[in-house]
């Protein structure tokens, strides 16, 4: 068996992915690699939002009171959202400050819809790659390929079956000497400033977050860490710190204002 690991990319969600894969020969890792890449679009069809077609799509142009049926993948990615908004005191919110107390999650019916109170507009770009990465994980195990790196551009990567060490991207991540982290079973994500500037948006002002420089966060689901990332940037360290003992296996690094990283559930 080889054990030099395989690398592979693939533009998808409007990012690279790469897949690295290790203990299997070359052209078996290429194969399965596109097996995941074929799931990322897949998930990418159900979750995009400019897609009218899509599910999401059809979410937003519901009307208050109605609802549609939607696939699985849709409702589980809908209930990751669901748990960071709850675990984040709304500062995770899917629906960007726009109605998520209306949105109404049937999973017995596998629809989702607006209660008949409001409607808002969901927007998944905040949890939707991590999604993604998790359930290309479900790919590699039909393969039977343990050991992997899965990488959604410059924001999230998932580590599978051994420890991986990994570079941090960012220059703030340089700045505080976070340049390498070690992942077992284990993403990682980042949120900041310095590569979007002001893009992520508070929900509960309407205005750019800016209570922190930037903010990493690792949970064992890619989902999970993709969203607490961007929470993490509007959060105190006592919020965070909170989070983090409440939910098994989260961790969180902050650059704070005066440019000093704060390492949480270490």
């Amino acid at each position: 068996m080889n054990s030099e690991p395989h690398s592979f990319k693939y533009e998808a969600m409007t990012t690279e992915f790469e897949v690295i894969i290790a203990g299997q020969e070359q052209e078996y890792a290429r194969q399965a690699s596109g097996a995941v890449f074929r799931e990322i679009d897949r998930i990418n069809d159900l979750l995009n939002k400019y897609d009218a077609r899509s599910d999401i799509g059809q979410v937003n142009l519901l009307k208050p009171g109605e609802s549609v049926r939607v696939a699985i993948e849709t409702l589980e990615c809908l209930e990751r959202a669901a748990w960071a908004y709850r675990v984040s005191g709304g500062l995770f919110d899917p629906t960007l400050g726009t109605g998520f107390q209306w949105l109404e999650i049937d999973r017995p019916n596998f629809s989702v819809g607006w209660k008949k109170g409001g409607k808002g507009e969901v927007n998944l770009g905040g949890i939707g790659k991590g999604y993604a990465i998790d359930q290309a994980t479900e790919i590699l195990k039909d393969w039977d390929v343990e050991e992997a790196v899965i990488n959604g551009g410059t924001s999230t990567v998932l580590a599978l079956g051994k420890k991986w060490t990994l570079g941090v991207g960012g220059p703030w991540g340089e700045k505080v000497g976070l340049t390498e982290i070690t992942l077992e079973n284990q993403a990682l994500s980042g949120s900041g400033t310095e590569v979007k500037g002001d893009h992520i948006i508070n929900p509960k002002t309407g205005k750019p977050a800016r209570r922190h420089l930037a903010a990493w966060a690792v949970h064992p689901s890619a989902a999970a860490s993709d969203a607490l990332s961007t929470a993490f940037m509007m959060m105190t360290p006592e919020q965070i710190e909170k989070l983090c003992r409440s939910e098994s296996g989260t961790v969180a690094f902050i650059v704070n204002q005066e440019e000093a990283l704060i390492e949480i559930g270490v």
